[in-house]
């Protein structure tokens, strides 16, 4: 293996921790509670019922960007009872504004990424993730300087498990099939995705989803496995 592509949230930044601590700040400061009368915590737990929902959406090209943005708050108001379009967008670009600015790591992300940069291989951030945020969490977590390409949907044109994003990745970095992994967590997005364009695929499969793909359950098992 010569080139490793990483997926971006909840593979090397620890997207639930960093999302949930927004996610209650973001709430008090346009304290949904009080106007609600419903917890916090059920507002947030709907609020990542519907980003799921219209995540898988935006992936299907059914959704844009914007409407992205705004609908899953909007959405979450709605079921505790705030049907404020206005409010959902201030709470979007407030959410937007934040999140990125997070620092959590998934345990290990920095050790992983310096032995693998030691041993000579190019290492490459392949996301889902709009260009701006996934650029601005990589800078504020210190990571930016282990990767030579930053490949999002948004720069490709096309969303993993659709093949044209892995090959545009190959395109832009010089990499072939036998020589890239793309490492990720989800099985369905980033695993099969790649493996369909014959790459190597191995699943940061913390959950321990149950499937015959070569995994890890931890970051730093990918040091013996891509250092040999």
């Amino acid at each position: 293996m010569k080139h490793i592509y990483f997926d971006l949230d909840n593979t090397l930044w620890d997207f639930d921790t960093n999302s949930k601590q927004t996610l209650i700040e973001v709430s008090d400061e346009f304290k949904i509670e009080s106007l609600s009368g419903v917890p916090r915590d059920y507002f947030i737990t709907r609020y990542l019922f519907h980003n799921d929902r219209f995540w898988g959406l935006y992936r299907e090209n059914k959704v844009s960007k914007s409407r992205l943005r705004s609908a899953r708050f909007e959405f979450a108001l709605r079921d505790v009872g705030l049907g404020d379009k206005r409010l959902a967008k201030l709470m979007g670009k407030a959410y937007l504004e934040q999140s990125p600015l997070k620092t959590g790591l998934n345990e290990g992300a920095i050790s992983v990424l310096s032995k693998l940069q030691s041993a000579g291989l190019s290492m490459h951030i392949l996301s889902n993730g709009f260009h701006e945020v996934q650029l601005l969490k990589l800078e504020k977590c210190n990571l930016r300087t282990y990767f030579n390409e930053v490949i999002t949907s948004e720069r490709a044109n096309s969303k993993k498990p659709d093949p044209r994003i892995y090959e545009y990745a190959m395109r832009l970095t010089g990499s072939i099939p036998e020589n890239s992994v793309m490492i990720g967590d989800h099985s369905d997005i980033d695993v099969i995705g790649a493996l369909n364009c014959g790459w190597r695929a191995i699943h940061f499969n913390q959950k321990g989803e149950q499937h015959n793909y070569e995994s890890i359950s931890c970051l730093e098992e990918l040091v013996p496995l891509l250092c040999k």
